[in-house]
């Protein structure tokens, strides 16, 4: 169970990766039987189940004095039943991360970069990234972007987004090559919403969290 624990200071966030190596024998060790019944009988893919018993142990990472639970709205956003803030979850094929800000609306998302991304570029990418794309590193700035956007699109919920004429995803700032920051914005039907987003690659995974400006 290799767990990653990022504690983001600088934004209030916590987030927690957990790289998925286990089996469903491994991982019912770790839940009630009456959770792991109810997974089973809600999902039938094994990689599902997986993805929601490993979500029901990281709700336990929230040190909550009581059972914490995940409840959705009427668009599919998740929220937390019994404690205030905001927790967002992410998955990739092999990942799954949940992020929890108690004041702030926020979203996470885990991306692989694969070259798959660039099929659909055309869809989410607009005037102002093609910008600051960069030639020499055209995938992994084009993955950044896709990212970001799932993230925003967890933060700001609901349906009726167009990624590439809403959001904008502007060029970021690298801290190293493993880690960077930036702005971004929507402008939409829900009005001109302004978002920092934050990002660092992990094990074979890019990890993007955006926040809501005040």
């Amino acid at each position: 169970m290799p767990l990653y624990q990022h504690s983001l200071l600088h934004t209030g966030a916590s987030v927690w990766i957990w790289h998925l190596t286990e089996t469903l024998n491994d991982i019912q060790r770790f839940l009630t039987d009456e959770d792991f019944d109810a997974i089973c009988q809600l999902y039938h893919l094994p990689s599902r189940r997986l993805q929601k018993m490993a979500t029901r142990l990281l709700l336990d990472k929230l040190d909550a004095p009581h059972r914490i639970d995940i409840q959705y709205d009427e668009l599919g956003k998740p929220e937390l039943k019994g404690i205030p803030g905001t927790v967002s979850i992410s998955h990739s094929r092999a990942h799954i991360g949940l992020l929890y800000h108690p004041t702030r609306q926020a979203g996470l998302d885990l991306e692989e970069v694969s070259p798959r991304i660039m099929k659909i570029a055309s869809r989410f990418l607009n005037p102002v990234e093609k910008l600051w794309i960069r030639k020499e590193q055209e995938l992994a700035d084009t993955t950044l972007v896709w990212s970001a956007k799932e993230a925003l699109f967890k933060t700001i919920g609901g349906g009726g987004i167009h990624f590439a004429e809403d959001l904008r995803i502007h060029e970021p700032k690298f801290t190293d090559v493993d880690n960077g920051h930036g702005s971004a914005e929507y402008q939409g039907h829900k009005g001109h919403l302004h978002f920092d987003y934050h990002f660092k690659y992990l094990e074979g995974v890019l990890m993007v969290h955006t926040i809501a400006k005040d």
